[in-house]
């Protein structure tokens, strides 16, 4: 590939004492709680909205907000939580799923963000970086003003793919790590899951590396009849299930597209599934069943690609469900992620990398900063099988402070989908509420690390806890 050089003069427009790149959920919770801490913090986020995947995505439910037995973890998950709940009592006519909602949500983060004095920058996206030793300097933004910098002393990477870590040279790691599926086999999770969560077949694993999640789009579809199409959720079907006539099928014009392909006598779906849930209102379903494998989406041409399947894959998954599903009869398609939904790309490798054994068995560590309950939920990297992996052996498993450090960078925290964690344990980490409990870890370390030289590795976790506890947050014992 050829390259050229290109330069152009940046001015120093942005100061802070703590710079948030992402404004996603785990990004908002940093900054919440960077600013509530007393550091002055600015927020930078690419879109127009805050919320990352959970409003620009449609991915609404915000999960892992307990342990298994239903122990709340507090802080900001359940600050966050309960305001879209009244907010959705009062503006969104809401009887169902009163915690979905993207519109909500949005206003919700907004108004949060700004109740702490954090600032917030939208529109500008992260170009590169000056790193000086072991410091980040500056960091370069593409805004409708043009190229500008941003100098700050401590820096959190809340973008998700681990944008910030990789333009300071950060070492990371992308997609799966040869020979970690074993520890699937060892723990006993290798299995693949269609209905329910109950295990149905044995993976036989993937021994290539680099092997990711796949990237999809939700979408919400209006006058459905619920208690018409609920049993056929989340099941594998056949033609003969659905008395769909197979050459019929065959002959509409998206068979054989992406996620339509030939699949035995299974329904060729993207997800090999029909997959909804109830959303805020009566008549509304939240559709989870686009699936684009195969898509490093840190490759810019391959990121693109998969945004226009995967968008098409929306009216596909339409016509379909009208067409075939009882209950979709007379349904419309309402809304639609704004965003490609992307669930792995890079991973930090930190000081310190939790291990999908560790989180499977909830391992206990004395630097637990945020804990975790959702299953080992690895989405197929290979074909249209649900999940791979399981339930938890304990109520909940524990997320070391170091897993937020990097090794080099001193100046720098990373928090949400990018922390260091393996692929397996990443199945679970990457869940809002996780995400938002660990940018809460984040943003709370930065703000301290100020009697620390802008160093947070110096920080003593034990303090950090103690703050995250005073603020609300919980741990529990049987993970440490």
């Amino acid at each position: 590939m050829d390259s050229i050089l290109f330069s152009k003069e940046a001015p120093v427009r942005y100061h802070a004492e703590v710079a948030v790149i992402g404004g996603g959920v785990a990004g908002c919770a940093a900054a919440i709680s960077a600013a509530r801490h007393g550091a002055d913090t600015l927020l930078i986020e690419q879109s127009g909205m805050l919320g990352g995947m959970a409003t620009l995505g449609h991915v609404s439910p915000l999960d892992a907000r307990t342990t298994q037995l239903g122990e709340h973890f507090g802080g900001l998950i359940d600050e966050i939580v309960s305001r879209v709940e009244d907010m959705n009592r009062q503006y969104g006519g809401a009887n169902h799923a009163l915690r979905n909602g993207p519109e909500f949500l949005r206003l919700v983060l907004l108004q949060m963000v700004r109740e702490s004095g954090a600032r917030i920058l939208f529109h500008a996206s992260l170009a590169g970086v000056e790193r000086r030793e072991n410091r980040i300097v500056h960091a370069f933004l593409h805004t409708k003003s043009g190229m500008e910098a941003l100098e700050a002393q401590c820096w959190i990477d809340a973008s998700g793919d681990g944008d910030l870590m990789a333009e300071a040279g950060e070492e990371y790691v992308l997609g799966s790590e040869k020979g970690v599926f074993e520890e699937l086999i060892v723990s006993g999770m290798n299995r693949v899951h269609f209905e329910e969560g109950k295990a149905t077949e044995t993976y036989q694993g993937y021994a290539a590396s680099g092997l990711m999640q796949p990237v999809s789009m939700m979408f919400t579809m209006e006058n459905v009849d619920f208690s018409k199409c609920d049993r056929l959720s989340n099941r594998l079907l056949t033609f003969e299930d659905l008395h769909i006539d197979r050459e019929e099928f065959f002959r509409l014009p998206y068979a054989g597209t992406v996620g339509f392909e030939e699949n035995g006598d299974y329904v060729p779906l993207p997800q090999g599934r029909i997959l909804i849930n109830r959303s805020a209102r009566e008549d509304q379903v939240l559709v989870n069943m686009s699936r684009v494998i195969g898509v490093d989406a840190t490759d810019a041409v391959a990121l693109s690609h998969a945004e226009e399947a995967a968008q098409l894959q929306i009216l596909y998954l339409s016509d379909f469900l009208i067409r075939y599903i009882p209950g979709f009869e007379k349904a419309y398609l309402m809304a639609s992620s704004h965003t490609l939904g992307v669930r792995e790309t890079r991973r930090l490798a930190g000081r310190y990398v939790l291990r999908g054994r560790e989180a499977i068995e909830c391992v206990p560590f004395p630097d637990t900063v945020a804990q975790g309950s959702y299953m080992i939920d690895i989405h197929d990297p290979q074909g249209k099988r649900k999940a791979i992996g399981g339930k938890l052996k304990k109520p909940c498993y524990s997320i070391p402070y170091r897993c937020l450090l990097p090794k080099t960078v001193e100046n720098l925290l990373v928090c949400g989908r990018c922390i260091s964690v393996d692929h397996i344990a990443h199945a679970s980490t990457r869940i809002q509420g996780t995400c938002i409990l660990t940018g809460q870890a984040a943003g709370t370390a930065a703000a301290m690390a100020k009697t620390q030289g802008w160093e947070p590795a110096r920080l003593a976790a034990e303090e950090l806890r103690q703050n995250l506890q005073n603020d609300g947050v919980h741990y529990y014992h049987e993970a440490g």
